[in-house]
């Protein structure tokens, strides 16, 4: 289930990507036979469609997250709420924005090495951006790193999720403190073309 779960946030979080089974056993860190055996489960799931080119057995040309199904975003949003809960500090150190933003995002060097990070990089995606500001200043009190937030609105986050590689490896890394629903009706909006 594990894998499951890691496979369906790659996919999510790497929309940039057009994953083949090689491309997606690596990131995973799976062999291709047990991602194939992954995505043919959650694909009987209907949670992945996989579009198959050629007419080898693995011949796929793309897979992509089923977004006609309803149970997909509630997976999704269990998958990122575990993610945040194993970041309790920051959902706790920044508890005050989370009814500000529609998402938060921290991510950097502070989520995997914070003794030798140099700041807190977090992005909100917001309209409240003064309300967001008072409250970041007040989180930073509180904090010996310095607080770098990055606050936009989503049409401008998704101008920039089409060529700023800092904000798609942002995405791909990062930790989404709230708005985890939020946050994949954005990414659903972005990758259905």
């Amino acid at each position: 289930m594990e894998t499951n779960k890691k496979i369906l946030k790659i996919l999510l979080k790497e929309f940039s990507v057009d994953h083949t089974i090689t491309s997606l056993s690596k990131e995973a860190g799976l062999s291709r036979v047990g991602t194939w055996k992954i995505l043919k489960r959650l694909e009987k799931e209907n949670l992945i469609i996989l579009s198959q080119i050629g007419t080898g057995k693995t011949s796929i040309n793309r897979i992509s997250l089923n977004w006609n199904n309803l149970v997909l975003e509630k997976t999704l949003a269990l998958i990122l709420t575990e993610e945040a809960v194993k970041n309790q500090r920051w959902i706790n150190n920044f508890k005050d924005i989370g009814d500000k933003v529609g998402f938060l995002i921290v991510y950097g060097s502070i989520i995997h090495s914070s003794k030798e990070a140099n700041d807190i990089d977090i992005i909100g995606i917001t309209n409240k951006f003064l309300e967001v500001e008072k409250s970041i200043k007040n989180i930073q009190k509180t904090q010996i790193k310095k607080i770098h937030a990055i606050n936009m609105t989503e049409k401008e986050f998704r101008e920039e999720l089409k060529e700023n590689k800092a904000f798609i490896e942002a995405v791909k890394k990062g930790v989404i403190l709230f708005g985890q629903e939020k946050f994949i009706k954005f990414m659903k909006g972005i990758t259905i073309k």
